[in-house]
């Protein structure tokens, strides 16, 4: 008998020893599931901090290629997170240590009296535990609500799964033989990153208190032709999925917005083609005969870049590496995405030098970099007038515009080209713009044949889309209806979507399924 009460003893024993295993297991997975949800949060909120942009956007951006980002993107999350979750670990690892402890030393039973008298025995730690349980469950909840709500998942996946027929009812399929002109002009056609008006001072039409920090590029609006929201310096709004870098290209290239599937044929940089069925600015402009080139100071194929462009209107894409390979700088040399600015301006110089000489009509787009989040980046050309980053980084590009367009204006090519400057998309920090209600997208038309004083320039409502036939009718292209995919030629005078269905009714069509868009695009 004996024999068996020390077996049974033992069976008790190790039975409760097991709980205690248990137990610490539990409330280590417990610390390490507070942990993940600290630091999903600090990362969410450095995210939105830095972006705010939407989870269509962060799909897009994964799916595309990534080959050339900025480093400075993960660098920032680090900068931002271990710090908070520094101080995190020191208190997990007190509570651990504290656990312990009180396991080992400290007696965790207490006995309470309930209303029948009679005594019953509670866990300390159980308790504790318990509380920490419900404490990560809420956390995680809230989390995923936070979540949810900013990057507008649901919205998403609501979107993804309802329909439109905004392309039916609305979009003008180009007719390249339609769109004709006498004596088109060349084109230099340059995206400025994140460029907004929002950077001109409250007094010029911008939101800045006192300083304007886009004198030059405020001048060159009040001097050629400029379309704006308000009386002032103004711009145009940036529509869903035309508000990132490429699908702003997209956009104004296209007059559609950028809606293409998460799967399949929207991994870009990993196909043959890209949105072969769709008929872009460089498709009419490569059948009428042009020389086209696209020059960027980053590798090309970021983003899907490279493939649109020699997909359609097979341009020539000169980016960082090309401009390794003709000596420009060395690998070594490289800074922030690639290629500064001021740098990039050069090639650019040399490049429609020789694009020049060809004796045909071209095409040179170029896209700058220096403005981009987080901050700017500060060039050797750069001033520090100014606390903030990016005012100096966003006066140093104001600069080298205006000294790029007076270059040009002394071109022997000059009077045959039209230059048009514009932002690709308000920007995705918070930088000088955190306080601003409307956040326009500069625009300015340089060298045209129309006649500022007999256009309606003022008081408009338009958006990316209507880019597209506008360029075409900066070059002296006429385009039949005044209008191209979803935009309207806002030299033509005539009413845009915008300002006939409305803007937010487009913002909530275009995110949807198409199934024109899939018919015709894909």
């Amino acid at each position: 008998m004996s024999g068996v009460r020390l077996k049974g003893k033992r069976e008790v024993h190790r039975l409760m020893n097991s709980k205690k295993h248990i137990k610490r297991i539990c409330f280590v997975v417990l610390l390490i599931a507070l942990f993940i949800d600290t630091a999903v949060a600090g990362l969410f909120a450095w995210f939105q901090d830095s972006y705010g942009v939407t989870f269509r956007e962060i799909i897009y951006t994964i799916k595309s290629p990534l080959a050339g980002a900025n480093s400075s993107f993960f660098l920032g999350a680090v900068r931002y997170v271990v710090p908070k979750m520094a101080a995190f670990v020191v208190v997990l690892f007190i509570a651990v240590i504290l656990f312990f402890v009180m396991e080992k030393y400290v007696a965790v039973d207490l006995f309470l009296r309930g209303r029948s008298g009679r005594e019953k025995k509670v866990n300390v730690i159980g308790i504790a535990a318990a509380l920490l349980f419900a404490a990560v469950v809420f956390y995680s909840v809230k989390i995923i609500s936070d979540i949810n709500s900013r990057l507008q998942i649901s919205q998403f996946i609501r979107d993804y799964t309802a329909r439109t027929e905004i392309y039916e009812d609305y979009y003008v399929m180009p007719d390249v033989d339609k769109i004709s002109s006498d004596n088109p002009k060349n084109l230099i056609y340059i995206y400025m990153e994140s460029m907004e008006t929002t950077y001109a001072s409250k007094d010029v039409g911008g939101e800045q208190p006192e300083i304007n920090y886009i004198p030059n590029l405020t001048k060159l609006a009040e001097d050629n032709i400029s379309f704006s929201d308000e009386e002032g310096l103004g711009g145009f709004i940036s529509a869903k999925d035309t508000d990132w870098t490429m699908s702003a290209i997209w956009a104004t290239q296209t007059g559609a917005a950028f809606n293409f599937p998460i799967e399949g044929n929207s991994d870009f940089g990993n196909q043959e083609h890209f949105a072969r069925n769709t008929v872009t600015l460089g498709d009419i402009l490569n059948q009428k005969g042009y020389y086209q080139e696209f020059l960027c100071g980053s590798d090309g194929t970021f983003g899907g870049r490279k493939a649109f462009f020699e997909e359609h209107g097979d341009f020539r894409v000169y980016d960082l590496y090309t401009a390794e390979e003709e000596g420009y700088l060395t690998p070594e040399e490289e800074v922030n995405w690639g290629i500064e600015d001021w740098l990039l301006y050069d090639i650019a110089k040399d490049e429609l030098t020789r694009i020049a000489a060809q004796d045909k009509p071209f095409n040179f787009t170029l896209l700058t970099v220096d403005t981009h989040h987080f901050d700017g980046w500060i060039c050797p050309h750069c001033g520090n007038d100014y606390p903030e980053q990016l005012a100096n980084v966003v006066v140093c590009a104001d600069k080298q515009i205006y000294d790029f367009i007076e270059w040009c204006k002394v071109q022997d090519w000059y009077d045959d080209t039209v230059i048009i400057i514009q932002g690709d998309h308000p920007r995705m920090d918070q930088s000088l713009v955190s306080y601003a209600k409307d956040r326009m997208v500069y625009n300015c038309f340089i060298n045209t044949d129309f006649d500022a004083s007999e256009l309606k320039l003022k008081n408009r409502q338009f958006n990316t889309m209507d880019i597209f036939p506008t360029v075409l009718e900066a070059m002296g292209y006429t385009v039949p209806g005044d209008r191209l995919g979803l935009g309207t030629g806002m030299f033509s005078g005539r009413e845009t979507l915008c300002e006939t269905i409305g803007s937010d009714y487009i913002d909530t069509e275009v995110q949807k399924y198409s199934q024109f868009y899939a018919d015709n695009f894909y």
